[in-house]
């Protein structure tokens, strides 16, 4: 029988794989000198590895920038860089999670020093020989950590039964690289032409387009006989804009979209259509009146919800331990700092508690690629650890069942669920799902009702937090130091609902206070959930973990949230001081 048109690519295809396996030079040098090191790397009378991991991220990366038309940078590159992870001791202790005050106060280069600049071209001994200098380095820094975490454990007189590190079955998963999808030139046109919209419109400040793409490919080798190679793909175009009113109030708003292939973004015609509208929405939001403070229902619709879901409660989700210390007071302010800058306290102490209504249920599932023919940006098939990625179902009917991990683990969490994504863990497609759900249109009239019965004239939806996680993330620190705590989140687009129907745009508006435990108040959510996609800002606990990810881009991911009605949130006015708006109009407003 011969064999179909198929099978014959398939095979093809399968055989292409293997040939690119055999003769993947890189990754042949990474598996000689891992495997050299962990039988012959040992100082005199001191311990031996444990563990080792190689990784090498290759990055072709191209980043245009526009504003008012014309290219302010386009800039293409190509760079390698290599990670080594070298464990001392034993899985149940050993180097990782321990942080020491002077070497922090020094700079905290001890943090990153397993990361390095490896060379461009394919040559076996360089490589080997960076690799090599590599785990030397990180050798004696392991053996120093542990020395000084034994130390600081045996001052404790404190027993703690959680491994430092987790066993997982051993897998290999070979994937060739994917060639550049997108022309440099097409990126300076599509960055070029959305950024002249803003030459019609002098009132705006400050306007900047941003469009990046990144291709990268990663190689990763353990000790354990783990071994992967994979390709990733990603575009982000982000369209900001800035303005102030008469008083000084900041008016910012961006766009902000994500794709794996070109076409997951929207056509070029529909990405200036939607530029003009929030133009024409900050236009209007410059003379809208405001509220001083309001106490009541709010009603979070389309990529609000995704916004308010990933910013104020996602993050609580990741299993990321407190680092051990040479000074206990350390551990102290580090809790305090992970729960203000960090996205909120985690749930670690929380499972098998209520944290969602019961009628709410969420999982995180990087097996998924779409959800209704919109494409998911956390998919993957192994994590960065070399763990085989699954389904976790981490809340059921309003309960909190678990979190997701990486292969250090908490003590609710023994072992990883595959999650880790850069240098902690991180969501991949997150699905909120609800046993019952409304209509938009009787959300609107639910709103109205509890409006009504606290005595309030009319009530709040939000349809833009605006900023993405970075953004919110600057913006909270920028509060914290200059009032010593924890600033609310800026809202792009917030509107007074009347009971008529009538909705009324109000200008500078923040969340007086937020935390997750609020998302147990949620009343209603609606029955048609988006697709909300930005990057992830992992808790700053991950980076004491001994993880491998030496790409500094922060990971991807997808929310599928329907909107979400609170019962009770404050919301107050932004306070200044406010800079000053500039003195004389701008130059555009003569041409």
């Amino acid at each position: 029988m011969r064999p179909s048109k198929a099978l014959a690519l398939s095979l093809l295809v399968l055989l292409g794989v293997l040939a690119h396996a055999q003769d993947d030079i890189p990754m042949r040098a990474m598996k000689d000198e891992l495997s050299r090191s962990i039988t012959e790397l040992q100082l005199q009378k001191m311990e031996k590895p444990y563990f080792l991991a190689y990784r090498m991220d290759e990055t072709n990366q191209s980043t245009v920038s526009a504003m008012l038309g014309s290219i302010t940078q386009a800039q293409p590159s190509r760079i390698r860089l290599i990670g080594v992870e070298v464990r001392v001791g034993d899985y149940a202790l050993d180097n990782s999670n321990y942080v020491s005050l002077p070497s922090l106060g020094a700079g905290g280069a001890g943090l990153l020093s397993a990361v390095s600049q490896g060379p461009l071209d394919n040559d076996y001994r360089q490589i080997r020989r960076d690799f090599w200098l590599a785990t030397d380095r990180q050798y004696k820094k392991a053996l120093e950590d542990l020395s000084a975490k034994r130390a600081a454990l045996e001052r404790r007189k404190r027993t703690d039964d959680v491994p430092d590190f987790s066993k997982e079955p051993s897998l290999a998963e070979t994937e060739p690289p994917e060639k550049s999808q997108l022309g440099f030139d097409e990126q300076k046109a599509i960055a070029r032409d959305i950024s002249a919209v803003f030459l019609s419109t002098p009132e705006i400040n400050n306007s900047s387009v941003e469009f990046d793409y990144r291709n990268a490919y990663t190689r990763y080798v353990n000790s354990e006989g783990s071994a992967f190679t994979r390709s990733h793909s990603v575009f982000k175009l982000q369209i900001s804009v800035q303005t102030q009113v008469a008083d000084g109030l900041p008016i910012s708003d961006s766009l902000e979209f994500f794709g794996s292939v070109m076409s997951d973004l929207p056509p070029k015609d529909v990405l200036i259509a939607r530029t003009r509208a929030m133009v024409e929405r900050i236009l209007k939001l410059r003379s809208a009146a405001s509220l001083e403070r309001y106490n009541g229902p709010v009603l979070f619709e389309g990529d609000a919800a995704g916004e308010v879901f990933s910013q104020q409660f996602a993050n609580g989700l990741m299993a990321v331990r407190t680092p051990l210390s040479d000074d206990p007071r350390f551990e102290m302010f580090f809790n305090q700092m992970m729960t203000q800058l960090g996205g909120g306290s985690s749930f670690a102490d929380k499972i098998g508690g209520r944290v969602l209504p019961e009628f709410l249920s969420l999982s995180d599932n990087p097996l998924s690629s779409d959800y209704k023919g919109v494409r998911l940006l956390g998919t993957s098939k192994i994590d960065d650890d070399a763990v085989q990625t699954r389904e976790t179902k981490l809340i059921e009917h309003g309960v909190l069942k678990t979190l997701l991990a990486t292969r250090v683990p908490v003590r609710a969490v023994p072992h990883s669920t595959g999650s880790r994504r850069g240098w902690g863990p991180a969501p991949s497609n997150l699905f909120l799902t609800s046993d019952k759900s409304m209509s938009a249109a009787e959300l609107h009239q639910e709103l109205i009702r509890r409006a009504k019965d606290r005595g309030l004239d009319y009530a709040i939806v939000v349809r833009r937090i605006g900023g993405g996680a970075a953004a919110s993330f600057m913006k909270m620190a920028m509060r914290m130091a200059q009032q010593g705590g924890q600033g609310g989140s800026s809202l792009a687009e917030v509107y007074k609902l009347y009971p008529d129907g009538r909705e009324e745009l109000a200008q500078g508006v923040e969340i007086a206070e937020m935390t997750p435990a609020a998302f147990k108040d949620i009343v209603a959510v609606g029955d048609t959930p988006v697709v909300f996609t930005d990057e992830f800002l992992p808790r700053l606990g991950a980076l004491f973990s001994l993880g491998l990810n030496p790409s500094s881009e922060m990971p991807v991911v997808s929310y599928v949230v329907p909107a979400l009605l609170f019962d009770d949130i404050s919301l107050v006015r932004s306070q200044g001081p406010f800079p000053n708006p500039p003195i004389s109009p701008s130059p555009l407003a003569r041409q």
